[in-house]
């Protein structure tokens, strides 16, 4: 009896040590938020500048674990990384949006200042 309960324990402690899959797609996920960051000039605007380079990094980490065989590590930094990309790609799009808006209204106020006086 002692001898099953052993087995029981052993084949609970060494199920939990079992490596996770590989998370691919969190991976692919992970590398296309730092694309899309990338493509709409994270890089020019510092504030996500700065969440892309840890993005980035972070992606590298994750590589690594990956290599390893921590996936579950990694995928916990993916998700992260994802997380940073986001923020890049949401950060350099309201810089954007705030640029037009900037421009919209020096639009505006040259117009109003170039019309005749009385109209």
């Amino acid at each position: 009896m002692k001898t099953m309960a052993w087995i029981g324990a052993a084949s609970v402690v060494l199920g939990a040590c079992a490596s996770s899959p590989v998370p691919a797609d969190r991976l692919a996920q992970s590398q296309a938020a730092v694309r899309s960051a990338q493509e709409v000039g994270a890089e020019r605007v510092p504030s996500a500048a700065l969440h892309l380079k840890v993005a980035n990094d972070e992606l590298e980490q994750a590589r690594k674990l990956i290599a390893d065989g921590d996936n579950k590590r990694a995928e916990y930094i993916l998700l992260r990384a994802e997380a940073d990309a986001d923020a890049a790609l949401n950060l350099a799009r309201e810089a954007q949006v705030r640029a037009d808006a900037q421009r919209t209204v020096e639009e505006v106020q040259r117009l109003k200042n170039s019309r005749p006086e009385g109209t």
